[in-house]
């Protein structure tokens, strides 16, 4: 009792804590680069609004994607030429859809080391949501056509104090989830400035609202807009709409990013870039919510490093 009352305590402290300061780092002068599209999405509803994408880790060659809020609560998974794979049950409604969950602004989905799809239903343009969520979704089989949630996982930004928050204080939107092991990580896009700030997600529960854990702030010149993480957790990629950044741990096991070694590359011709993923360690997936219907890809070795 007294081991579990300690915990908590070092938990609820940890979420009242500041978090480490931005570093500003200086930031060569380089030309853009356009990005090489990698594959083109086949099907209207498929490739409508993509939002979030994420490597399976159950079904080697297959990405789970998602569109933003409008579409129905579905998840796609999608063969590396870009193609869906479809079931032979609901061969006219394309994806998996989602029992249980309503998509009322999904925008990044995640997996975890217990075979789990993480929906992120975190979009918070207006900073006024009060209902922001995790779905977590047993890794589907991918040409199932039906699956259901297993739990939802609510959550809040303990620095928020008015709905909608002020606006010089409007950052509490969120378009980048990822997980490392099975903790759930957030790093945001804010509107009063162009920081990002990491959050970890500590001590899940269903049944209340969970306070989100503020690590650290880091200026990434602009809105971060996706995230994700090697499996092992070493390395971290987040992306704004003009550029992609890559972080390393100090040492593994350790979730202090913003603290190691940094990656950067300012790039063009994917508009409304909002969805990256690792394929495996070298190879950089984007996905754009313009509608186009299009992959981009980008090898790591491409990515300058700035510190």
């Amino acid at each position: 009792m007294i081991l579990r009352f300690l915990t908590l305590l070092a938990l609820a402290s940890a979420a009242g804590a500041q978090p480490a300061p931005a570093v500003e780092i200086a930031l060569p002068a380089i030309a853009p680069r356009t990005l090489a599209k990698s594959a083109t999405l086949t099907g209207p509803t498929y490739s409508r609004e993509v939002s979030g994408i994420v490597a399976s880790r159950q079904w080697p060659g297959v990405f789970w994607l998602h569109n933003d809020s409008g579409d129905e609560p579905r998840v796609y998974p999608m063969r590396p030429d870009g193609s869906l794979v479809t079931s032979a049950r609901t061969a006219d409604h394309p994806g998996i859809l989602v029992g249980g969950a309503a998509n009322s602004d999904w925008e990044a989905i995640a997996v975890d080391a217990s075979g789990r799809l993480i929906i992120a239903d975190v979009g918070n343009n207006s900073n006024g949501r009060r209902d922001l969520a995790l779905h977590y979704v047993m890794e589907p089989e991918p040409t199932a056509g039906f699956t259901t949630v297993l739990k939802s996982i609510f959550i809040r930004y303990p620095e928020q104090r008015t709905w909608p928050a002020g606006r010089d204080d409007f950052n509490y939107d969120c378009e980048g989830v990822f997980t490392v092991g099975d903790t759930v990580y957030f790093v945001t896009k804010r509107r009063s400035d162009t920081l990002t700030r990491l959050y970890r997600l500590d001590d899940p529960r269903e049944g209340r609202v969970n306070d989100l854990t503020a690590l650290a702030d880091f200026n990434v010149r602009g809105r971060a807009t996706a995230a994700d993480a090697t499996p092992d957790g070493q390395r971290l990629l987040i992306l704004t709409y003009d550029a992609m950044w890559m972080f390393e741990a100090s040492a593994p096991g350790r979730d202090d990013w913003f603290a190691g070694a940094v990656w950067w590359l300012p790039f063009t011709g994917a508009p409304g870039a909002e969805g990256v993923c690792f394929d495996g360690p070298d190879r950089i997936l984007i996905a754009a919510e313009e509608g186009n219907g299009h992959l981009y890809e980008l090898p790591t070795s491409a990515l300058v490093r700035v510190r």
